[in-house]
C-alpha cells in the first residue's frame, strides 16, 4: 500500500534511532523504514543509490508500505524530502556527542572481531546463505555511503567525527522548517515526542532497544553461525 511519509527521522545511527521507530510504530505510523528494513528488502537498495547518483529517486517506492522513515541511510536524504513530503514532522534524535561516538565505535564502526570497513569488505567472499549474499550489498554501500562520504574516512579521528556530528544537528535545524521539526533525546520520554506529534501519551514505558552490548551480542550470534570466521 503506498502512502505519504508522516514522520522524518533526521538523526544519525546510534542516537536512539532504533527505540524511535518502535515508539513511532506504537503511535500508529505503521511500519517504520529503518536500516533493519533495508536488509529485510535489499531490493530497493537501487533507490538509494539512485538517489546517491542523481540527488533523486522514486521515494514514494522507496518508502511503499510505511509511514515513517528513521536511521540511516534515509537520513542522509532528508532534504529532499521536506518538499515531497510537505506534511511529514521531521525528527531529529540527539545523544551526548561522546557516548555517541564511543557507541559508534563500539559498534558499526568498530564491531569485533574486526573493523566494520575491513568486514564489509570481506563480506561477499563469506557469505553462506543466498539471504545473507543479497544483504551484503547493503552493508557494502552503507560503508560508502557513511564512512567515506559522510565522515570522508575520518572517524577515528574522534575531533573531526564529532564535528561532523554538530555540523548536521546545526545543518537539520538550519534547513528544516522550525514548526515541522522536533529536536529530541530519548531520555525525554513519550512527553515532547506525543506533543510534538499531536499523539496521545501511551501507558507504556517508552521503548528501549538495540544498545551496545545487545548490537554485540548480535554480532557474536552471527559469528557463531559462521558468518564472519575468527
Amino acid at each position: 500500500m503506498t502512502m505519504a511519509l508522516q514522520v522524518i527521522g533526521t538523526g544519525l545511527g546510534r542516537t536512539g534511532t532504533m527505540s524511535l521507530k518502535m515508539a513511532l510504530e506504537q503511535l500508529g505510523y505503521g511500519d517504520c523504514f529503518h536500516m533493519v528494513e533495508l536488509m529485510k528488502k535489499p531490493e530497493r537498495l537501487g533507490y538509494i543509490k539512485q538517489a546517491q547518483k542523481t540527488g533523486t529517486t522514486d521515494w514514494d517506492a522507496l518508502f511503499e508500505g510505511f509511514g515513517a522513515t528513521v536511521d540511516y541511510p534515509v537520513c542522509l536524504f532528508y532534504k529532499d524530502l521536506i518538499d515531497h513530503y510537505p506534511e511529514a514532522k521531521f525528527i531529529h534524535t540527539v545523544r551526548d556527542p561522546e557516548h555517541w561516538y564511543e557507541s559508534v565505535k563500539n559498534t558499526i564502526y568498530g564491531a569485533k572481531p574486526r573493523g566494520m570497513a575491513q568486514i564489509l569488505s570481506m563480506l561477499m567472499g563469506m557469505m553462506k546463505s543466498s539471504s545473507l549474499r543479497r544483504v551484503a550489498p547493503v552493508l557494502m554501500n552503507n560503508d560508502a555511503l557513511i564512512w567515506k562520504r559522510q565522515f570522508h574516512n575520518r572517524f577515528e579521528d574522534k575531533a573531526y567525527a564529532m564535528d561532523v556530528y554538530h555540523a548536521w544537528t546545526e545543518e537539520v535545524k538550519k534547513t528544516v522548517p522550525a514548526e515541522r521539526l522536533l529536536v529530541y533525546e530519548l531520555k525525554e520520554g513519550w512527553e515532547p515526542l506525543c506533543t510534538f506529534l499531536g499523539k496521545p501519551v501511551p501507558a507504556t514505558d517508552f521503548p528501549r532497544s538495540n544498545d551496545q552490548a545487545e548490537f554485540n551480542r548480535k554480532l557474536r550470534r552471527l559469528m557463531k553461525e559462521g558468518v564472519f570466521e575468527e
